[in-house]
């Protein structure tokens, strides 16, 4: 089932008792409110209570206004990146824009220090790299020694028992329990690579992402989520094989149709990492994550992180979809009838799925009339 899919069945069968997450409007609605509420007689017995009540009031709205800032900080962090970088220099400091994205998870993460954890492994590569008879590092002999050193030295690997783990998508995370995803091992081996002389780029296969060295005529992989096992196209063609029709040298598969995947050479032609799209995949990953665990706050935070980074117009509509509906799920109707308009216009000349779009519509219109209810009335 598609995440959209997915995010319209909840909808329809949600009861809508989520709790909402505060934004600046909200914010600002109960900073009037209370003004208004320790203005009137009914709330002014004495004039030293006023002044406690008032200063209890303010001060939790401080710590309201210090906790929405401190949740968006790895959001900032990410949009400043984004917006005030060219293409070149984001995809060169690659690993920058996953510590922001991890800092959705921990606010309080350190840049430095997750730099440094990286710093000590590329140091333990280096120092396996020199010989004492200094011998040239040949690129396929240096892929196969870091693949030994992070895999089996260091003890990397895939979380296949816990896939859907949202700390597989967080690079400090990743660092500390040496467990994660294709994509997030992917990272730190490039990175390690980078900086012993080896620039790669990621391979983003359908659900398996992989990465190969930008070397002519050189058509090799490697899958970070095994082992770092460095595969040619054919035996990757294979593995995946495997991976989603149960078939692989020469077998049929269970329905008798005998498929296997044929990798488009296009993913190798390739000579330059497309940082919106690496970040795309890493955050389409936690926005389902979320989403399943029913934790529509932080989906939206993912949705949020996605308008920094849509590689493509169709890709930032269907986010304004998606942050539509989380809006919806938590009840901030004036938001949702925004961010499903956003969409809806974007895609009015290209309907993919007339049911669907159908039901965004009945959708939009459930959340003006639930924004105008909901709405407090004018305080003078």
């Amino acid at each position: 089932m598609s995440f959209s899919r997915c995010l319209i069945n909840t909808i329809d069968t949600n009861n809508h008792s989520n709790k909402m997450i505060i934004d600046m409007k909200q914010l600002n609605s109960r900073r009037r409110t209370r003004r208004a509420s320790s203005s009137s007689p009914s709330q002014s017995s004495s004039s030293s209570a006023s002044s406690l009540t008032e200063n209890d009031q303010n001060g939790d709205l401080n710590r309201e206004l210090a906790e929405y800032a401190r949740a968006r900080v790895g959001s900032l962090n990410f949009s400043r990146f984004m917006k005030n970088n060219s293409e070149e220099f984001v995809a060169e400091n690659l690993f920058k824009g996953a510590i922001y994205i991890a800092q959705h998870n921990n606010a309080d993460l350190v840049e430095e220090e997750v730099v440094q954890k990286l710093d000590e492994i590329v140091q333990t590569i280096e120092r396996e790299l020199i010989t004492e008879d200094n011998e040239e590092r040949f690129p396929l002999r240096t892929m196969k020694k870091i693949s030994k050193i992070l895999f089996e030295q260091m003890l990397f690997k895939g979380n296949s028992e816990n896939y859907y783990d949202a700390n597989n998508s967080c690079v400090d995370k990743v660092l500390e329990t040496k467990t994660g995803i294709p994509i997030t091992l992917s990272l730190i081996y490039m990175e390690c690579a980078k900086r012993v002389g080896i620039n790669m780029v990621g391979v983003n296969l359908p659900g398996h992402f992989m990465i190969r060295p930008l070397l002519d005529e050189c058509e090799i992989m490697v899958d970070c989520f095994n082992k770092g096992q460095i595969l040619f196209v054919e035996d990757a063609e294979e593995m995946l094989s495997k991976l989603y029709y149960g078939v692989g040298g020469g077998e049929e598969n269970t329905n008798g149709g005998g498929e296997k995947v044929t990798i488009d050479r296009s993913f190798l032609k390739e000579k330059a990492l497309n940082p919106r799209t690496f970040y795309t995949r890493m955050i389409t990953n936690l926005k389902s994550i979320y989403f399943t665990k029913g934790d529509y706050k932080l989906a939206l935070m993912m949705c949020n992180y996605q308008r920094s980074c849509a590689p493509d117009e169709k890709i930032y509509a269907f986010n304004c979809r998606d942050s539509g509906m989380c809006n919806y799920l938590l009840e901030q109707f004036s938001d949702a009838f925004a961010d499903l308009t956003e969409y809806l216009d974007a895609t009015s000349e290209n309907i993919e799925n007339v049911e669907d779009r159908r039901r965004i519509e009945d959708l939009r219109e459930q959340a003006r009339v639930r924004w105008f209810g909901q709405r407090e009335p004018n305080i003078g």
